[in-house]
């Protein structure tokens, strides 16, 4: 259920006032706290929304539309099994559901359920063949099944119906990066980032490319770029402290890393590249002591003043 088409051009805040003066005069109709929790959601206010939602799912039951509007608000929040649970009651009630079964894919990628986001992602399509975030989101599950080809056409096809987004050549180029084509990975990527200046993803890909090729200055200045524009990004955090590894900067890549695993703190390649940092840290402090001169004769006279003692203060 969509918000209604007279609010489109509204700010944020008129269309609350809007909904809210609708539901004063129609407090049982299902339609304004529905609409009003989209407003409400992109406002950042989820608890709100969420509550409106529950009201709009007591008035109408079997509305799927609303179903799915709580399962989007309870995925933000992060409760991936309630919003799991939402989708399955909203496509009981409509088994062809295209936004249930998009939705239902996020939640299963989330939880590295690849296979089944997949199949969700597909009957997505069946559904509406037209809908090209969908064919993004394929095309993303697919690179990371490992079926590069099949991915980069799905990619291909979300671009063909609209070349106006840029997730499209962001997923292009990170099914590019995975073949090892650098070259199509960086212009895919650039050309993400002249259709939005500010995407950190692009960004991002572009420092994976310049890692690849040990253009370690290019790379971390792209990871910076990526990490200033949106400041939580596992990726840009990873990508950032293993560039500093290979750079030598080892009490900077231990930062990154950290930052990296406290969004994902599961993720082995972090975690063994902050083990590994950590290591090199303490070998270069170690190696320090052991060149630093007034240490070593502090040393050596300490050991001589403790044999002649026998070691004793």
């Amino acid at each position: 259920m969509n918000q209604d088409n007279s609010g489109l051009e509204l700010s944020l805040e008129q269309a609350e006032t809007m909904f809210r003066q609708q539901l004063e005069q129609r407090p049982d109709a299902v339609a304004p706290h529905n609409n009003l929790a989209l407003v409400l959601r992109q406002q950042g206010r989820l608890t709100e929304a969420e509550e409106m939602l529950r009201k709009a799912l007591a008035l109408q039951p079997d509305s799927a539309d609303v179903h799915v509007n709580l399962a989007l608000v309870l995925f933000d929040l992060g409760r991936d099994a309630e919003a799991g649970a939402t989708l399955g009651a909203a496509l009981k009630l409509q088994p062809e559901n295209a936004m249930a079964h998009y939705m239902h894919a996020g939640v299963m990628v989330r939880q590295d359920r690849l296979s089944d986001a997949r199949t969700h992602l597909e009957k997505t399509l069946a559904a509406a063949p037209e809908f090209a975030d969908a064919h993004f989101a394929l095309g993303d599950v697919l690179r990371r099944l490992g079926q590069l080809p099949e991915a980069e056409a799905a990619c291909r096809r979300g671009i063909d119906l609209r070349p106006d987004l840029v997730a499209g050549y962001l997923g292009l180029g990170d099914v590019h990066f995975a073949t090892g084509k650098l070259v199509a990975a960086d212009e895919a990527f650039n050309h993400a980032l002249a259709m939005q200046p500010e995407s950190a993803e692009a960004h991002c890909g572009l420092g994976n490319v310049a890692h690849r090729r040990m253009l370690l200055d290019e790379a971390e200045a792209q990871y910076r770029q990526a990490l200033a524009k949106r400041p939580v990004f596992f990726e840009a955090s990873r990508g950032l402290g293993l560039v500093l590894i290979d750079s030598g900067h080892f009490v900077e890549s231990e930062a990154a890393l950290r930052q990296a695993l406290s969004i994902q703190p599961d993720d082995p390649i972090a975690r063994n590249a902050l083990n590994f940092a950590l290591a090199r840290k303490a070998d270069s402090d170690t190696l320090g002591l052991q060149t630093d001169p007034k240490t070593l004769v502090q040393g050596s006279r300490r050991d001589r003043a403790e044999s002649k003692t026998g070691g004793k203060r």
